[in-house]
């Protein structure tokens, strides 16, 4: 994206927000500017305008005014940096830099002691932008001497935390893909160009491609779509890149939905497309060279690419789940000073991070205390986990719920039902495994209204302590053609980020009716981004899929069958023992005269939540009559009946 440079007074970019998070950065992040890197946040700024510090306007090479392509970069902590002649180091650098984006070239100012020493950063490990934290060691340049190395975790090596399989299918892609004749033995395939990576910003998709290759014994080159800002710009890196693989290699496209997706501007796609088209053609005429073309989403890149002949197969790099975020938290945090560090309940507490987001967290943590001799500690950690803002999409971050089934009245075989199919395999896996079967996938609540199906479901997350994530079905339809569908696999993806979780469709009969019956087409498409995600949750067990529906029959047949929303649990109106047992645990402080046996009795017909409202009514009706009343009497709650049973003769 192009920008006009403004020069400003903070050592922080800033940018419109809006066209941030354009670039992935919606809090702001790191961005390139010239031969530098900065730090960027968001702030109310006219146009394409970049506003920068004298320090970083220095450092980019380029004058104010000048016009520039800024891309997002993601930099590593710092292993060591090498400064010119500076006097000191160790702690004291660690603490004046904490935080600080570091470049090769760059000119610093830094005050040590209320000394100003002007620097200049010689040489970085790793390679390119840094950021300096607490496992950074700096040298000093009087002999040209480099700096000494530390042991520490790199931010490559623990964003692969967790991905075992990916890396080792892709390896193996690899290999067969930079040898030729290996396809047509292997695939069938006389021409493949390569395949597609899924997989939402943060999660490791470059690491793992670098990965891959470097086991396979190939070299990777990376093509960023980001700095495409006309057709012919794209048609210029990926001719480029073809030309210089002549074999073996793998180039790299990573974002591809920027130039072909669906938000792309369409006379600015249709000329990608073909651009891409062509593309695929020239790496697949190259028997030695592949292609991974790399994309948050298939489903936001148009067909003719996505379903390609030339792209046979495709991997998924799923959001980090609770089991990832313990492996990433402790990848990240190998090398560092600590102190029995709780890496489970880091995970816990991090729903909906992306590995960037992990390794963010991280770095602020060990950058808080840097060169002041402290352990990193769980509470420190956790303090920065508070403070990074979760990436993975714009779906609302699940909730643990405060109340359990001790609030729930009776329904004790729905209880025991519930707790057999989602409670024991989030709290003991091996239970089933055991037996060699897998846990229901998807559950339907079904029964007339007011029986208790909302909340029944909020305790069961309580009782197996999984993030609830609750959607209205007339609510995720969308006029806008793809924006349900879209709602639909951003809930799937944030719940298998934040698992173990519960999915809870209510009204579900209005997202997913018989296809065909209606005119309205997005339901059509939507029960087909259902049937996607529901067939494709592979952490089964970690994420249970539960639905309600006051009318079972109107729901499409496809979803019901085994394999999907395969129990079916009916809640109907209470039965007397539920009536007294709800009577029984309610908030409503109920005076001695009530008699919750009769009560019960002339309550028949009622729902939980005919019950439910019945209680406030005879509350209000006490309030009426005495404002410092304190219970409920049997003559306020015959008031709150009375109305009742004539609110419904009138109906």
């Amino acid at each position: 994206m192009r920008f006009t440079l403004q020069a400003g007074t903070d050592p922080v970019a800033e940018a419109d927000g809006v066209l941030l998070r354009a670039l992935g950065l919606p809090s702001g992040g790191v961005i390139r500017v010239g031969s530098t890197h900065v730090q960027v946040r968001p702030a109310e700024l006219p146009g394409n305008t970049l506003r920068i510090g004298p320090e970083a306007l220095h450092n980019s090479g380029l004058d104010q005014g000048s016009s520039v392509d800024i891309v997002r970069a993601l930099p590593t902590t710092a292993t060591s940096v090498e400064l010119d002649g500076l006097p000191t180091g160790g702690s004291q650098l660690v603490t004046a830099l904490q935080g600080r984006v570091l470049t090769a070239g760059d000119r610093l100012t830094v005050d040590l002691d209320g000394e100003v020493h002007e620097l200049s950063v010689l040489e970085v490990d790793p390679p390119g932008p840094v950021l300096v934290g607490a496992p950074t060691q700096f040298g000093v340049d009087h002999t040209g001497a480099s700096a000494p190395a530390t042991t520490a975790a790199r931010t490559a090596e623990a964003l692969l935390a967790g991905l075992d399989t990916q890396i080792d299918v892709l390896t193996g892609w690899f290999s067969l893909l930079a040898t030729e004749h290996a396809l047509e033995a292997a695939w069938g395939m006389p021409e493949v160009a390569g395949v597609l990576l899924e997989g939402p910003l943060g999660c490791g998709k470059a690491e793992l491609v670098e990965e891959a290759a470097r086991r396979a014994g190939t070299a990777v080159r990376h093509v960023d779509t980001s700095l495409v800002f006309k057709p012919d710009k794209l048609l210029d890196l990926l001719a480029e890149a073809v030309n210089d693989r002549p074999g073996p290699g793998v180039i790299f496209v990573d974002r591809i939905e920027a130039v072909i997706g669906g938000s792309s501007i369409t006379s600015f796609r249709t000329q990608c497309l073909a651009i891409m088209r062509w593309f695929l053609d020239a790496v697949a005429k190259k028997p030695t060279v592949a292609c991974v073309l790399g994309v948050e989403s298939a489903a936001e890149v148009d067909p003719a690419i996505s379903d390609s002949p030339l792209l046979p197969r495709s991997l998924t790099v799923p959001p980090p789940d609770l089991q990832r975020r313990q492996l990433l938290f402790e990848a990240a945090l190998s090398e560092v000073p600590k102190r029995e560090l709780d890496s489970a309940h880091l995970a816990a507490l991090s729903s909906g991070f992306s590995g960037a987001d992990v390794l963010a967290a991280v770095l602020h943590a060990t950058a808080g205390v840097a060169g002041e001799g402290v352990d990193i500690t769980t509470e420190l950690v956790a303090a920065a986990i508070r403070d990074t803002p979760p990436s993975l999409g714009a779906v609302p971050m699940g909730q643990v719920t405060s109340f359990g089934f001790e609030k729930v009245a009776n329904l004790d075989e729905v209880k025991q039902r519930l707790v057999e199919a989602v409670v024991w395999p989030m709290q003991d896996p091996d239970r089933f495994a055991r037996l060699g079967i897998d846990p229901p996938r998807g559950i339907l609540l079904h029964g007339p209204p007011g029986t208790g199906k909302t909340f029944v479901i909020k305790a069961l997350a309580h009782e197996a302590g999984a993030a609830f994530f609750s959607v209205k079905g007339a609510e995720l339809l969308d006029k806008f053609v793809g924006e349900s569908e879209r709602g639909v696999r951003d809930v799937f993806s944030r719940a298998r980020a934040a698992a173990p979780s519960i999915i809870f469709f209510d009204e579900f009969d209005a997202l997913a009716p018989v296809r065909g019956r209606s005119s309205n087409t997005v339901t059509d498409s939507v029960v087909a981004a259902l049937l996607t995600e529901i067939d494709g949750v592979s952490d089964r067990g970690q994420v249970a899929v539960i639905a309600a529906t006051n009318r079972k029959d109107l729901i499409d047949g496809a979803l019901l069958r085994a394999g999907r929303f395969e129990t079916h649990l009916l809640l109907d109106l209470p039965v007397k023992a539920s009536r007294r047992a709800l009577l029984e645990i309610t908030d409503v402080p109920l005076a001695d005269d009530v008699d919750l046996e009769r009560l019960a009795e002339d309550t028949d017909g009622l729902s939980f939540a005919d019950l439910t409202g019945l209680l406030r009514e005879a509350a209000l009706v006490a309030l009426r009559s005495d404002e410092r009343a304190m219970t409920v009497t049997s003559t306020h709650v015959q008031v709150a009946l009375d109305r009742l049973r004539n609110d419904r003769d009138d109906l």
